[in-house]
């Protein structure tokens, strides 16, 4: 508001203008602050000249204000108002008043000493309900205020406002704050209220207090939901989003506090999830189906299936949502199948459909309006795979495409197109719909063109189930209930590497070469050509003309590296020659136009050989993958021309070929026409060629007898393997014919050594451990002829200085060693100066086995630079150049393991083993010997650094040779294991607190969040109450709801507009109709439920009478009406049955007095025989004899005692 506006409303009150300060009520209050933070209540009539669209704005201080007095003359109109000299003080609020002043308002009059102004609407009933104080400091009693208080707007008549008082606080200590939560709402005309000014004389004093509605009270802070349940504020009211249940107890009720129990029995059929509900203090349960069922029970099956190619029709009632409008249009269904294309439903007519469809395996749906489509497709996801898919196709403002699938964001793929508004009414075309396909003229519009065979379920157009009930699904249907579903190719029906294509009805074998039939059981038999080295051919004549755009296919096995092929002569032009050279396949036009098959194909094994001529260019398929070969000049082959296969007639003509071909042809393809060499008797395989001629064909694939001429030596057993033998040697011998002895058979090793097989004989290795001081020796003998041009060692130790190998003859030298933890290798020999030397980079003093090998480049020559690998790295050339290690042959000493500790593995020179193990000479001519005395420790064994189990926690411990390491268990790690790995370090717990634990952690998730992680959001739509079809929107740890334009409130309840007492709202049975936030409500009589009081609360319902009574319902109470022996409110009492047991009342007193009486002397008899027995056994002469005949012994205390005169006999 400008301040214009403020001084004009000033200016009337407070004298600024035309009026005079004495009218203002608290004169003080005017000298404190004019404008916008002023505060006057006028007490007589003014006119404000403001229309309905201005609002003033009277804010409060911040701070109470001084103590005023009220002066005689000024007192509210028709109140006697405080006398002089009373304290009056202005109770000022932290908030705002606004106030509105309605159409054709003349003024405001204040009665009695109660004033509640609300910023409203044009003119209509306010009504004030629910004041109570707000928090104050300290308590003080409650004083009732019976009075009635009202405030009016002047206009035409007086429309009262009733203010319903609750007590307030009586006194308070001076300026303590007060609040004054309330509740208006006008019961004529919806409309939201704004704010409110209370003003009210208590013992003389006048208090104000404003309260600003914008500012909403958090119903949630004192914690109203239980059992972890997320509260959510609302106006006035709160909402409770229950915990998911855990251990089977699921809470429910307004403050999620009540053990939902509606799912202990429930009618849940075909394995449906039961989801317990709590309405109006009742419990009862929803059914959630699962795919395939409906209805309230789940007990309706939605599965029908297709197992010809057909459809059908359904035309959908007239005051359907998709007969026209733009209410919206939509289909969505479960379908399986393993066809690739096949139309799903076709809506609509030619000009105007909507359809989906499955294309090549993904789904295609299009919209067709105005003569404009729009198509929609799923690319990259095929779901021709015979699993269950969900789709939906809808269309509104655009058109959508939805699938649901594991691999889609959030499991759901989505595909959109926006719709003009026009083209998203829909047409009166779409009545009409189409189920598993479409009549011809629909279905020239998709692409697909073929009807549905397969199984369809869920079935719902424009939110509305079709079940198979509702279709025609009749002996002539081409549907029929349920889904029958036959694996064929779980049996694995196709023979010889067939492909099974599942057809959903039937199957099919896409078989490979040379394979054919129904079961891909039929062989294409082969020929074969030059049996025995004998000449072969076939010829045969063109029916029809290939054309230069032709292809040619066969299968090729051959051990012969050179012959004749194939060759097509048409008798004018150049022959088309396919033959063999060198083992490649070469094709040829002419001696100058030859192109090749790129690799050896005479290696025995059978090759697809799959030539492409097309326009002169010549091309291969090799390994699945086309390759260009080169180009040939195009010339057509004719019918007539001349095939030749394998050789000619004539025996000359093919020596320019190499030769007849020796070897089996199969399968030979000219286009689609096969080449049949021998007669079948099967008339269902492809069109054959023709045989005119063939000379010493054999039918199959048959091998030469390879064996006859016994090439096996030395007693082996000669195997033939298809034109090639293969000789099975005896155990001491190998090679080609068993020429070679193969020493190590007889184990001629002693135990712990390796026998190795070498030229000419054998070597027995080992590892051999060495401790500083056991030097060994070797020489070569005489008979060593080849280069040593190399050298390879393995070693492993910790020494940092040590000599491995060194060898000196004259000037020539040789050493490897390990200098500063490094390896050393130096070679100086041959007429090079130089020489060539290494130092590693790294050390390999770690006790792990090491490999060092050196070569020469160039063997041969005088000298050479050197190559180094060192633990299987690339090779290194060193630096310089040197000669061959020849100086060895002269009876040079080698030195191995001088003041070195550790272990050696192989050592070789020129490819010559130096055996550690003790050994007569092996029978071989080339060897290394020991020379020199002395013995060797076989194996390699370092200090047992394990024996006291060093690594902790479980670790295992692994000897590197002189050291150890630990191998740690999970969730541990250190040297020796003794360190917990924090698995909470790399913060694991998306949303919750980590708490570490040994090789794992645990994750306290926070609320509204579960998993291992705390990774998954808790779907609180689960058990949802959104009602009147609202829409659940997941939250965390808590949901909202989303409304239809017709219903509002933090649950969709509420009717929107707001409906209004008295005028578009009834409450029925004696209900109360209260106004509140978001609308009328009904406050029932006992007895009545309902959001009109309509329904009559059953109190029979469980049935609470017992024993066969039975329940009468009456208004908030039950009357049980029992049967002759039961009596009671429940019928609980039984009054027993006397007339059937006692004919009369006094026998029904004198039968029991009579039974008590009986019982009371049988005892008394009993109690007289046991005092008589006892009297007799102190009775009588004593007899001693008799008592140890007897063998008695008689209890002395039950003996009378003789005076003691007796006792002196």
């Amino acid at each position: 508001m400008n301040t214009a506006e403020w001084k004009c409303l000033c200016s009337q009150i407070t004298g600024t203008g035309n009026r005079e300060k004495e009218n203002c009520l608290i004169p003080s209050l005017v000298n404190v602050q004019q404008g916008p933070g002023s505060l006057c209540i006028c007490n007589s009539p003014c006119s404000y000249g403001l229309d309905i669209a201005q609002w003033w704005k009277c804010s409060f201080l911040a701070e109470p204000m001084k103590r005023t007095f009220w002066p005689r003359s000024q007192t509210l109109a028709g109140s006697p108002g405080p006398q002089r000299g009373q304290e009056v003080v202005s109770w000022l609020c932290p908030a705002e008043l606004r106030l509105r002043a309605p159409a054709g308002t003349s003024g405001s009059v204040l009665e009695h000493t109660f004033l509640v102004s609300a910023g409203q609407g044009p003119a209509g009933r306010v009504r004030a309900a629910g004041i109570r104080p707000g928090a104050g400091q300290g308590s003080a009693p409650r004083l009732s205020l019976s009075n009635p208080f009202s405030w009016h707007w002047h206009r035409r008549a007086p429309a009262h406002a009733a203010l319903s008082a609750q007590p307030f606080l009586s006194s308070l200590p001076p300026f303590t704050p007060i609040f004054f939560p309330f509740t208006v709402t006008n019961v004529r005309k919806e409309s939201a209220m704004k704010s409110v000014l209370i003003g009210v004389i208590l013992k003389g004093i006048f208090l104000l207090a404003g309260v600003e509605c914008a500012v909403n009270i958090n119903e949630c802070e004192e914690g109203p939901c239980k059992n972890g349940a997320v509260c959510e504020d609302g106006i006035a009211d709160y909402s409770c989003h229950c915990a998911p249940g855990q251990d089977g107890i699921t809470w429910g009720g307004k403050n999620c506090s009540v053990q939902l129990t509606g799912c202990q029995t429930h009618d849940c059929q075909n394995e449906a999830l039961c989801i317990p509900t709590y309405h109006a203090e009742s419990h009862g349960h929803l059914c959630q189906c699962q795919p395939g069922f409906y209805d309230a029970t789940c007990s309706t099956p939605t599965t029908f299936s297709f197992a010809s190619r057909g459809y059908l029709l359904i035309e959908l009632p007239q005051n359907s949502e998709s007969g026209g409008g733009a209410g919206g249009a939509s289909v969505s269904l479960r379908f399986r199948t393993t066809l690739p294309s096949a139309v799903l439903f076709y809506r609509g007519r030619e000009a105007e459909y909507l359809f989906l469809e499955l294309l090549d395996g993904i789904l295609h749906a299009e919209l067709k309006r105005e003569d404009v489509g729009y198509p929609l497709l799923l690319k990259g996801l095929r779901v021709d795979d015979g699993q269950w898919h969900k789709v939906e196709v809808a269309v509104h403002s655009t058109v959508q495409l939805k699938l649901w699938h594991g691999s889609c964001e959030a499991g759901v793929c989505l595909q959109s197109s926006p719709v003009p508004a026009g083209s998203a009414e829909i047409p009166q075309a779409f009545l009409n719909l189409y189920i598993g396909g479409a009549e011809d003229p629909m279905a020239n519009n998709t692409r697909s063109q073929q009807g549905f065979v397969g199984c369809l379920e869920d079935l719902q157009v424009d939110a509305e189930a079709v079940l198979p009930a509702d279709l025609p699904l009749g002996e002539s249907s081409p549907a029929r209930p349920g889904c029958d579903r036959t694996e064929w190719c779980l049996s694995q029906p196709c023979f010889h590497g067939g492909l099974c294509v599942d057809l959903w009805a039937t199957f099919r074998c896409d078989c490979a070469r040379p394979y054919g039939g129904p079961a891909c059981s039929y062989e294409r038999p082969a020929a074969t050509f030059g049996l025995e080295n004998s000449t072969s051919f076939a010829s045969f004549t063109l029916s029809e003309s290939l054309g230069a755009d032709f292809n040619l296919s066969f299968f090729l096995r051959s051990r012969k590296p050179d012959g004749l092929l194939l060759q097509v002569c048409n008798g004018t032009g150049p022959c088309l020659t396919l033959y063999l050279r060198d083992g490649q396949l070469s094709i040829e036009m002419s001696p100058a136009d030859t192109v090749t098959f790129p690799g050896n194909v005479v290696d025995g094994r059978r090759h697809l050989i799959a030539l492409s001529f097309q326009g002169g260019s010549v091309g291969a398929l090799q390994s699945d993958t086309f390759v260009e070969l080169g180009q040939l000049p195009a010339r057509a082959l004719g019918a007539g021309s001349e095939v030749f296969i394998g050789g000619h007639p004539n025996p000359d003509s093919a020596e320019l070929w190499g030769g007849y071909f020796k070897g089996c042809l199969q399968d030979i393809q000219l286009n689609s026409q096969q080449i049949q060499f021998f007669q079948v008797e099967n008339d269902s395989l492809p069109q054959e060629l023709n045989r005119t001629e063939t000379g010493n064909l054999v039918n199959g694939c048959i091998s030469d007898d390879t064996c006859q001429s016994e090439p096996c030596q030395n007693g082996g057993r000669c195997i033939v393997t298809w034109n090639d033998f293969h000789c099975s040697c005896p155990a001491n011998f190998t090679g080609k014919f068993c020429e070679e002895k193969v020493w190590c058979e007889s184990e001629p090793c002693p135990e712990a050594t390796t026998c190795i097989d070498v030229v000419a004989g054998y070597v027995c290795l080992a590892n051999a451990t060495f401790n500083s001081h056991a030097a060994i020796e070797f020489t070569t003998n005489t008979s060593v002829t080849r280069t040593l041009s190399s050298l390879l060692m393995d070693f492993r130790t910790r020494d940092e200085d040590a000599v491995l190998l060194r060898a000196v003859e004259e000037v020539d030298s040789l050493q490897v060693a390990i200098k500063n933890s490094s390896l050393l290798v130096d070679i100086r020999s041959g007429n090079s100066i130089e020489g060539v030397s290494f130092v590693s980079p790294q050390p390999v003093t770690d006790g792990a086995w090491h490999s060092v090998s050196v070569s020469m480049e160039e063997p041969a020559a005088l000298s050479s630079r050197w190559l180094l690998r060192l633990d299987g790295s690339v090779n290194v050339t060193l630096q310089g150049s040197a000669g061959s290690l020849d100086f060895l042959k002269n009876n040079a000493s080698v030195v191995v393991a001088e003041n070195f500790t550790g272990c050696l593995g192989r050592v070789q020179i020129g490819g010559l083993f130096l055996p550690f193990p003790p050994h007569r000479p092996y029978p071989q001519a080339e060897q290394f010997q020991r020379a020199g005395p002395g013995g060797v420790q076989l194996g390699c064994s370092g200090a047992d650094v394990c024996a006291s189990s060093p690594c902790l926690n479980a670790g295992t411990c692994e000897d590197l040779f002189n050291s150890f390491r630990c191998g740690c268990g999970a969730g541990w790690a250190g040297q020796r294991c003794e360190a917990n790995i924090d698995d909470c370090q790399p913060s694991p717990c998306v949303h919750g607190d980590c708490v570490d634990a040994v090789a794992d952690f645990q994750c306290e998730c926070f609320r509204g969040f579960i998993g291992k992680r705390c990774d998954i959001n808790v779907d609180d739509c689960v058990r949802h109450q959104c009602l009147n079809g609202a829409t659940c929107v997941d939250g965390v740890y808590g949901y909202s709801c989303k409304c239809p334009p017709q219903y509002s409130g933090p649950r969709c309840e509420w009717p929107f507009p707001p409906q209004q007492c008295g005028k578009n709202f009834t409450c029925l049975n004696g209900g109360r109709c209260i106004t509140e936030s978001w609308g009328a409500n009904c406050s029932c009589r006992p007895g009545f439920t309902g959001r009109n009081c309509q329904i009559n609360i059953n109190e029979c319902e469980p049935n609470p009478c017992q024993n066969g009574g039975t329940c009468q319902d009456s208004e908030n109470r039950y009357e049980c009406v029992c049967s002759a022996s039961y009596t009671g409110e429940r019928c609980d009492i039984n009054k027993g049955t006397p007339g059937a047991l006692f004919p009369s009342p006094l026998i029904e007193v004198a039968v029991p007095v009579a039974c008590g009486s009986v019982l009371l002397l049988s005892i008394g008899l009993i109690f007289m025989v046991l005092t008589a027995r006892k009297r007799r056994q102190s009775e009588g002469t004593y007899s001693p004899s008799q008592q140890e005949v007897a063998g008695a012994r008689l209890e002395m205390d039950s003996v009378l005692k003789v005076p003691p005169e007796e006792r002196l006999i």
